[in-house]
């Protein structure tokens, strides 16, 4: 096994790849675009009486319901895509949309049971960060970070890929740590900044977009390069042996 790259050298990698592959950041700021036209479309709607006050809101229950699958089935599209992206991307040099769109069409199914997997378990996190102070919800993001590279860069199973990233973080635990905290302050430095952004009319929220599409697209560079830099320094743990065979 050969060392590591150190955790700068990764985000310094992934910076040079973004500058490199500004295509990256395409598919969020379109899945983005046209979930806020439907979000327009089908969203509440306040109307207003001619004396200024509010008369009625339309939209629906099942409306909300909707829009709330939608927003699903685009965040998984947007992980799916930008992760393709950048797991060629580390491998080539460069990466192309022909990438992100292979992916999904290979294996848009098991991308999705990863996802509807990890949003379960969010939900027992965010309860169990009730009693915990907040300590599960960060022991969810370090220790599923690696799941979309396992599954989509590392071709994982379902259970597998989850399983991996538990085990890549308890072994790199202290550099896992430093790459979330790194990343929790980009994003949110982009949040505020793309809030403020949101007051200047029409150009701002579209600024704000594209800046957090950029910092997402980074993020995801740097995370899928921590996976191949491990896997490239046979650093990740095996899976644990079992009686019954190799986990589905």
């Amino acid at each position: 096994m050969t060392q590591p790259q150190p955790v700068e050298s990764v985000f310094s990698r992934a910076w040079e790849l973004l500058t490199r592959n500004w295509i990256i950041v395409v598919p969020g700021i379109v899945i983005g675009a046209i979930v806020g036209v439907l979000n327009e479309l089908l969203g509440p709607h306040v109307v207003y009486s001619a004396d200024g006050s509010v008369a009625s809101v339309t939209g629906s229950f099942g409306s909300g319901i909707l829009l709330g699958l939608i927003g699903t089935i685009a965040y998984i599209a947007t992980v799916a895509y930008t992760t393709g992206m950048a797991g060629a991307a580390w491998q080539r040099g460069s990466t192309t949309l022909a990438d992100g769109s292979a992916i999904l069409q290979r294996d848009a199914a098991r991308i999705f049971l990863v996802a509807i997997c990890l949003i379960v378990l969010g939900a027992v996190a965010a309860v169990l960060a009730i009693f915990t102070l907040g300590l599960a919800i960060l022991a969810f993001f370090l220790f599923t970070l690696y799941v979309f590279p396992s599954a989509i860069v590392g071709d994982r199973g379902v259970a597998e890929s989850i399983s991996e990233s538990f085990r890549i973080t308890l072994a790199r635990f202290v550099p896992t740590l430093i790459l979330g905290i790194l990343i929790f302050v980009m994003r949110l430095l982009a949040g505020i900044i793309g809030g403020v952004l949101h007051i200047i009319p029409f150009l701002g929220p579209i600024v704000g977009g594209i800046l957090v599409q950029i910092v997402i697209s980074y993020v995801t560079l740097a995370i899928v390069g921590e996976y191949v830099n491990l896997r490239a320094a046979g650093a990740i743990p095996p899976a644990p042996a079992t009686p019954g065979g190799p986990t589905v």
